[in-house]
Protein backbone atom coordinates (compact mmCIF):
# COMPACT_ATOMS: atom_id res chain seq x y z
CA UNK A 1 0.00 0.00 0.00
CA UNK A 2 1.12 3.50 -0.76
CA UNK A 3 2.14 5.41 1.92
CA UNK A 4 0.14 9.07 1.77
CA UNK A 5 3.36 10.79 2.36
CA UNK A 6 4.44 9.97 -1.40
CA UNK A 7 1.39 11.85 -2.31
CA UNK A 8 2.07 15.33 0.66
CA UNK A 9 2.25 18.47 -0.44
CA UNK A 10 5.64 19.82 0.01
CA UNK A 11 8.06 22.69 -0.03
CA UNK A 12 9.18 24.62 -3.21
CA UNK A 13 5.99 22.83 -5.16
CA UNK A 14 4.12 26.00 -5.74
CA UNK A 15 7.54 27.96 -6.66
CA UNK A 16 8.73 25.64 -9.02
CA UNK A 17 5.32 25.73 -10.38
CA UNK A 18 5.20 29.35 -10.91
CA UNK A 19 8.72 29.73 -12.67
CA UNK A 20 7.62 27.31 -15.33
CA UNK A 21 4.39 29.37 -15.61
CA UNK A 22 6.36 32.34 -16.34
CA UNK A 23 8.44 30.78 -18.53
CA UNK A 24 6.20 29.71 -20.83
CA UNK A 25 4.04 32.55 -20.41
CA UNK A 26 6.38 34.74 -21.54
CA UNK A 27 6.43 32.86 -25.00
CA UNK A 28 2.76 33.26 -25.34
CA UNK A 29 2.12 36.58 -23.82
CA UNK A 30 2.70 38.61 -27.18
CA UNK A 31 -0.52 36.42 -28.39
CA UNK A 32 -2.37 36.64 -24.93
CA UNK A 33 -2.57 40.00 -23.34
CA UNK A 34 1.06 41.14 -24.19
CA UNK A 35 3.16 42.68 -21.04
CA UNK A 36 0.13 42.76 -19.00
CA UNK A 37 0.48 38.66 -18.46
CA UNK A 38 3.89 38.56 -18.22
CA UNK A 39 3.23 41.25 -15.88
CA UNK A 40 0.79 39.26 -13.67
CA UNK A 41 3.01 36.33 -14.04
CA UNK A 42 5.96 37.98 -12.59
CA UNK A 43 3.97 39.43 -9.75
CA UNK A 44 2.99 36.02 -9.01
CA UNK A 45 6.08 34.04 -9.12
CA UNK A 46 7.71 37.24 -6.55
CA UNK A 47 4.86 36.25 -4.23
CA UNK A 48 4.99 32.61 -4.19
CA UNK A 49 9.04 32.95 -4.03
CA UNK A 50 8.40 35.33 -0.33
CA UNK A 51 6.16 32.72 0.77
CA UNK A 52 8.23 29.63 0.15
CA UNK A 53 11.47 31.56 1.76
CA UNK A 54 9.92 32.36 4.73
CA UNK A 55 11.32 30.63 8.01
CA UNK A 56 9.48 30.84 11.57
CA UNK A 57 11.21 33.36 13.60
CA UNK A 58 13.12 34.87 10.91
CA UNK A 59 11.83 38.09 8.37
CA UNK A 60 12.91 38.32 5.10
CA UNK A 61 12.75 42.26 4.74
CA UNK A 62 15.57 42.27 2.00
CA UNK A 63 13.28 39.64 -0.63
CA UNK A 64 10.62 41.87 0.19
CA UNK A 65 11.92 45.11 -0.63
CA UNK A 66 13.28 44.00 -4.09
CA UNK A 67 9.97 42.02 -4.80
CA UNK A 68 8.12 45.32 -4.34
CA UNK A 69 10.42 47.13 -5.77
CA UNK A 70 10.50 45.04 -8.79
CA UNK A 71 6.71 45.66 -9.57
CA UNK A 72 6.50 48.93 -8.39
CA UNK A 73 9.27 50.07 -11.32
CA UNK A 74 7.65 47.27 -13.66
CA UNK A 75 3.82 49.57 -13.01
CA UNK A 76 5.96 52.18 -14.12
CA UNK A 77 7.00 50.78 -17.49
CA UNK A 78 3.41 50.10 -18.00
CA UNK A 79 1.84 53.18 -17.07
CA UNK A 80 4.33 55.15 -18.33
CA UNK A 81 7.28 53.76 -20.10
CA UNK A 82 10.89 55.50 -19.54
CA UNK A 83 14.20 55.60 -21.44
CA UNK A 84 15.54 54.24 -18.30
CA UNK A 85 13.27 51.80 -16.72
CA UNK A 86 13.52 49.08 -18.31
CA UNK A 87 17.20 48.91 -17.23
CA UNK A 88 16.22 49.19 -13.44
CA UNK A 89 14.03 46.59 -13.71
CA UNK A 90 15.87 43.81 -15.44
CA UNK A 91 18.96 44.96 -12.78
CA UNK A 92 16.53 44.73 -9.98
CA UNK A 93 14.97 41.55 -11.06
CA UNK A 94 18.69 39.85 -11.59
CA UNK A 95 19.13 41.22 -7.79
CA UNK A 96 16.15 39.85 -6.56
CA UNK A 97 16.80 36.51 -8.14
CA UNK A 98 20.11 36.36 -7.08
CA UNK A 99 19.33 36.56 -3.62
CA UNK A 100 16.16 34.12 -4.05
CA UNK A 101 18.91 32.08 -5.44
CA UNK A 102 21.42 32.12 -1.95
CA UNK A 103 18.12 32.24 0.03
CA UNK A 104 16.68 29.25 -1.69
CA UNK A 105 19.89 27.04 -1.77
CA UNK A 106 20.91 27.16 1.85
CA UNK A 107 17.31 26.38 2.73
CA UNK A 108 16.89 22.65 0.32
CA UNK A 109 20.31 21.83 1.57
CA UNK A 110 18.94 22.04 5.00
CA UNK A 111 19.39 18.15 6.88
CA UNK A 112 16.10 17.95 8.10
CA UNK A 113 14.82 18.85 4.90
CA UNK A 114 13.03 15.41 2.73
CA UNK A 115 14.12 14.30 0.21
CA UNK A 116 11.54 15.11 -2.42
CA UNK A 117 11.65 19.26 -1.14
CA UNK A 118 15.57 19.00 -1.85
CA UNK A 119 14.72 17.59 -5.90
CA UNK A 120 12.37 20.06 -6.35
CA UNK A 121 13.63 22.84 -4.12
CA UNK A 122 17.21 22.31 -6.33
CA UNK A 123 15.25 22.31 -9.58
CA UNK A 124 13.90 25.49 -8.76
CA UNK A 125 17.60 27.39 -8.05
CA UNK A 126 18.46 26.08 -11.19
CA UNK A 127 15.28 28.05 -12.77
CA UNK A 128 16.71 31.26 -10.80
CA UNK A 129 19.89 31.08 -11.39
CA UNK A 130 19.53 31.31 -15.65
CA UNK A 131 16.58 34.05 -15.18
CA UNK A 132 19.31 35.59 -12.68
CA UNK A 133 21.62 35.51 -15.43
CA UNK A 134 19.28 36.31 -18.01
CA UNK A 135 18.60 39.83 -16.33
CA UNK A 136 22.50 40.40 -16.08
CA UNK A 137 22.59 39.85 -20.04
CA UNK A 138 19.42 41.85 -20.72
CA UNK A 139 21.16 45.01 -18.22
CA UNK A 140 23.99 44.60 -20.19
CA UNK A 141 22.56 45.16 -23.50
CA UNK A 142 20.05 47.79 -22.40
CA UNK A 143 23.89 49.67 -21.60
CA UNK A 144 25.89 48.78 -23.98
CA UNK A 145 23.62 47.74 -27.27
CA UNK A 146 25.09 45.69 -29.86
CA UNK A 147 26.99 43.34 -27.18
CA UNK A 148 25.20 40.27 -28.37
CA UNK A 149 24.60 39.27 -32.18
CA UNK A 150 20.57 38.21 -32.76
CA UNK A 151 19.78 36.02 -36.21
CA UNK A 152 17.41 37.84 -38.69
CA UNK A 153 14.43 36.12 -39.74
CA UNK A 154 13.88 35.14 -36.34
CA UNK A 155 11.64 36.23 -32.79
CA UNK A 156 14.95 36.75 -31.33
CA UNK A 157 15.35 39.72 -33.45
CA UNK A 158 12.08 41.55 -31.48
CA UNK A 159 13.81 43.30 -28.39
CA UNK A 160 12.34 41.22 -25.39
CA UNK A 161 13.50 39.73 -22.40
CA UNK A 162 12.56 36.37 -23.53
CA UNK A 163 15.56 35.84 -26.22
CA UNK A 164 17.85 36.27 -23.30
CA UNK A 165 16.14 33.99 -20.88
CA UNK A 166 16.52 31.64 -24.03
CA UNK A 167 20.09 32.70 -24.29
CA UNK A 168 21.29 32.20 -21.33
CA UNK A 169 19.50 28.64 -20.18
CA UNK A 170 21.26 27.22 -23.26
CA UNK A 171 24.45 28.92 -21.72
CA UNK A 172 23.87 27.41 -18.21
CA UNK A 173 23.18 24.02 -19.83
CA UNK A 174 26.07 24.17 -22.43
CA UNK A 175 23.87 23.35 -25.36
CA UNK A 176 25.88 26.12 -27.52
CA UNK A 177 23.64 26.43 -30.13
CA UNK A 178 25.17 29.82 -31.40
CA UNK A 179 21.99 31.38 -32.82
CA UNK A 180 22.49 34.14 -30.38
CA UNK A 181 26.38 34.70 -29.57
CA UNK A 182 27.72 37.74 -27.63
CA UNK A 183 30.22 39.96 -29.16
CA UNK A 184 31.76 42.36 -26.80
CA UNK A 185 34.23 41.05 -24.09
CA UNK A 186 32.24 41.65 -21.42
CA UNK A 187 29.64 39.76 -22.47
CA UNK A 188 31.30 36.66 -23.45
CA UNK A 189 32.87 36.66 -19.97
CA UNK A 190 29.69 36.74 -18.22
CA UNK A 191 28.96 33.79 -20.54
CA UNK A 192 31.76 31.67 -20.06
CA UNK A 193 31.15 32.34 -16.08
CA UNK A 194 27.67 31.05 -15.79
CA UNK A 195 28.53 28.04 -18.03
CA UNK A 196 30.96 27.32 -15.63
CA UNK A 197 28.38 28.11 -12.51
CA UNK A 198 25.84 25.48 -14.33
CA UNK A 199 28.24 23.08 -14.56
CA UNK A 200 29.64 23.58 -10.93
CA UNK A 201 25.90 23.56 -9.80
CA UNK A 202 24.69 20.35 -10.86
CA UNK A 203 28.32 18.46 -9.65
CA UNK A 204 28.10 19.93 -6.09
CA UNK A 205 24.36 20.22 -5.62
CA UNK A 206 24.07 16.41 -6.89
CA UNK A 207 27.26 15.33 -4.41
CA UNK A 208 25.53 17.60 -1.86
CA UNK A 209 22.18 15.77 -2.09
CA UNK A 210 23.75 12.27 -2.21
CA UNK A 211 25.60 12.86 1.25
CA UNK A 212 22.51 14.40 3.01
CA UNK A 213 20.52 10.93 1.80
CA UNK A 214 23.26 9.14 3.18
CA UNK A 215 23.31 11.07 6.08
CA UNK A 216 19.38 10.30 6.84
CA UNK A 217 20.13 6.56 6.52
CA UNK A 218 22.67 6.41 8.72
CA UNK A 219 20.64 8.50 11.52
CA UNK A 220 21.97 10.32 14.52
CA UNK A 221 22.42 7.21 16.67
CA UNK A 222 24.94 5.53 14.02
CA UNK A 223 26.39 9.02 12.87
CA UNK A 224 27.57 9.25 17.06
CA UNK A 225 28.94 5.83 16.91
CA UNK A 226 31.22 6.42 14.19
CA UNK A 227 32.42 10.03 15.48
CA UNK A 228 33.58 7.71 19.02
Amino acid sequence: MVSRAVFAPGRFRMLLLSLLLFLLGGAVAPSFGGRILEFVLLATTLAVAILELRAPGQRRVVPFVLAVSVIAVSVVDLAMPLRHTPVVASAVVGLFAGLVVWLAYGSVMRRSRPVGDRIVGAICVYILIGLAWASVYETLESVAPSSFRFPVDTAWTTPSAQRFRYFSFVTLATLGYGDITPISLLAGTLASLEAVSGQLYIGITVARLVALSLADRTGPDDRSKSDV
